[in-house]
């Protein structure tokens, strides 16, 4: 039953998420944990791993569909790439508690940020700037991406929203970015694992055929202000039931 449950979670989780390009570990990660993995060493594991699939997957839909800007997201990926590993390793020293409260927390701050979607920028970024700005943010990003167990696409679409993109275009750029960075995440996380293949197998799988549908959605239907809403209604919801189980 554990396996039927994390393919049906795997899909619905993939089939929104991939909307806002996300792989939605903010919600799998919480759910795999209240199907009895542990959460440190099942739920952030198996939830990266599904991050990874539903990401680049998305990703492949909207890098054909011309809403990746590579300007900005190839500094980002790399950097995200590169730094991703290190927060993982953090996180083995972190009490589940404190990786969970940051976890609801974030969830919850980015969320109003993005349903907000202000740019924060007055002029339009030189090329320089958008690749100095890719590889800061990435670096943070990618940290925590390993740290909290999360695809980072969150804090990624935020930052892009805050510097003057569009939403949609800021989805399809953080699906692009954050790939890799949860595969390098996952590869450390798995030294760590404590469930078996029939898992991985069933929620990849899963992931692929659900974000294939939600990001054919996305790119063809749904216009920016939509995109900002259900991502945001989906992070408060999961930050607030988080904060509230780990208090």
């Amino acid at each position: 039953m554990q396996v039927v449950g994390v393919a049906v979670a795997g899909f619905a989780v993939s089939f929104v998420f991939s909307m806002v390009g996300s792989g939605g570990s903010q919600v799998m990660v919480p759910l795999l944990f209240w199907m009895g993995l542990d959460f440190k060493t099942g739920a952030i594991p198996l939830g990266l791993l599904e991050s990874a699939v539903t990401c680049f997957s998305a990703g492949y839909i909207y890098s054909r569909r011309g809403v990746v800007e590579y300007r900005v997201a190839m500094p980002f990926a790399v950097s995200a790439l590169a730094v991703a590993p290190l927060g993982a390793m953090a996180n083995f020293k972190a009490s589940s508690d404190l990786v969970m409260i940051v976890f609801a927390v974030s969830n919850i701050l980015i969320g109003f940020g993005v349903l907000r979607g202000k740019s924060v920028v007055k002029k339009p970024l030189s090329r320089r700037t958008e690749m100095i700005l890719g590889i800061v943010m990435g670096m943070g990003t990618g940290f925590f991406i390993g740290l909290i167990g999360r695809d980072g696409a969150p804090f990624i679409l935020a930052a892009l929203v805050f510097i003057g993109y569009d939403a949609k275009e800021a989805a399809g750029s953080a699906a692009f970015i954050v790939a890799a960075a949860c595969l390098a995440a996952f590869g450390v996380h798995a030294f760590k694992a404590t469930i078996g293949w029939e898992l991985y197998a069933a929620g990849a799988l899963a992931c692929l055929v659900g974000s294939q549908l939600g990001a054919r959605l996305m790119s063809d239907r749904m216009d920016s202000k939509a995109v900002q809403i259900v991502f945001t209604v989906a992070m408060v919801v999961v930050g607030v039931v988080i904060l509230v189980q780990a208090l």
